[in-house]
């Protein structure tokens, strides 16, 4: 057999995803689209004692849709949360497992929170089974968990970047597929709100009583989120073999750090600005050439005005005609998940020229000159998007994605 002497390049070929506006990603995509909200008080746990208990929970979720009855009963949430998107995503793919071979099949999931919450059940005497499963990490390792669900023997990854990490994943999956380490990447995050983290946001005082509003001159902080973000990154050619869509490609990641503070983000946004730059020189592509961008977008007033400093450093006159939209309105911080729901985004923005708004933004802060999508969605042409995150202790990730022609 001769192999092509060209570069390997990667496709997003599935999405799948369970959210608190929507539990699939075409659902996700049409709540997006008509400015829904998710965000509201918590039920799924007792918030006595929390101080600001709303959050963008996972409403009506039925294991049982894709998990068997045994998975339903024997796997924890977040595992069932990761399957059930993962499993969408194959579904989405046409992808069947049985037909490629497993061990070129590879596994990156993120996630903040990882098994957290069956420890809370635990310590309130909710869960029957025995502590040391909690910290079996072998096994509760989310990527490791699915992959043994799956039955896949490729890389197994799962970042540990905070809220960068949903981010880092598709581009961790470019570069296993660049670098002939696997011909197919689920890549993805997963999050579960807890009591813990809750508190621990409420805490650090990051956290809103009134609604998140990204970029908005009246924001005064997140409000968490929860669910599942899978896509399916495929090798071009692989995909293509069996028939599957590669219009949109994964083209350019980037990583760097801040290394100025464990919570908050370097005003400037150097750290954010060069993962960035970083991506953009990676993908090949010119700042001029990007036609929207996915921000972090927390609607705390450092975030937000970090990234007002970033994007304009990177992108020069041009920042202020690239449409820019923030999905954290919608659905809150997902924290590991939160890039992967974006990448979601960008792969419909993609397809359909349609851009969502920015729920929630109503009032655009007069000292931010970048064009925020807000009101109702725009069509335009979009060939070329950039999606960034931020997290703590100055993770910055970027990746660039580019809808190929037919």
């Amino acid at each position: 057999m001769q192999h092509s002497t060209e570069p390997r390049r990667a496709c997003i070929t599935g999405c799948g995803a369970l959210s608190p506006i929507g539990n699939n990603a075409s659902a996700l995509w049409e709540a997006l689209l008509a400015g829904r909200s998710g965000l509201d008080a918590i039920r799924s746990f007792d918030t006595s004692g929390i101080t600001i208990a709303r959050a963008g929970e996972v409403k009506g979720f039925e294991p049982e849709t894709r998990l068997s009855a045994v998975e339903s009963r024997r796997l924890e949430r977040i595992h069932q949360f990761g399957l059930f998107a993962l499993r969408e995503a194959l579904e989405d793919a046409r992808l069947d497992l049985r037909a490629v071979q497993r061990s070129r099949v590879g596994v990156i999931v993120a996630t903040s929170l990882g098994g957290i919450l069956a420890g809370e059940e635990y310590q309130r005497g909710e869960a029957t089974f025995a502590p040391r499963r909690l910290f079996d990490f072998p096994y509760y390792a989310t990527a490791t968990g699915l992959a043994r669900e799956l039955g896949v023997r490729g890389p197994v990854v799962s970042p540990s970047i905070a809220c960068a990490s949903g981010t880092h994943v598709v581009g961790l999956a470019l570069e296993l597929i660049r670098t002939g380490q696997a011909d197919v990447c689920v890549a993805g995050g997963v999050e579960t709100l807890c009591a813990f983290v809750v508190n621990g946001f409420n805490c650090l005082r990051a956290t809103t009583p009134d609604t998140v509003r990204p970029f908005d001159a009246r924001r005064s902080g997140l409000l968490l989120g929860e669910g599942a973000a899978m896509l399916v990154v495929e090798e071009r050619d692989h995909a293509r073999a069996r028939g599957a869509l590669t219009d949109v490609e994964v083209v350019g990641t980037g990583l760097a750090g801040d290394a100025t503070h464990m919570t908050a983000p370097a005003r400037d946004g150097a750290g954010a600005a060069r993962a960035m730059r970083m991506a953009l020189a990676d993908a090949g592509i010119a700042s001029t050439d990007v036609d929207f961008i996915s921000a972090h977008g927390t609607g705390t007033v450092y975030n937000d005005a970090m990234e007002m400093a970033a994007i304009t450093s990177v992108f020069g006159e041009s920042a202020a005609r690239i449409p820019v939209n923030s999905i954290k309105g919608a659905i809150g911080h997902a924290l590991g998940a939160a890039g992967s729901f974006e990448a979601i985004m960008c792969a419909q923005i993609l397809r359909t020229g349609l851009i969502p708004a920015t729920v929630n933004c109503e009032q655009v802060d007069p000292a931010c000159h970048l064009d925020i999508v807000v009101g109702a969605p725009r069509q335009q042409p979009v060939r070329t998007v950039l999606s960034t995150s931020s997290a703590f202790a100055g993770n910055n990730a970027a990746i660039v994605l580019h809808r190929s022609d037919p």
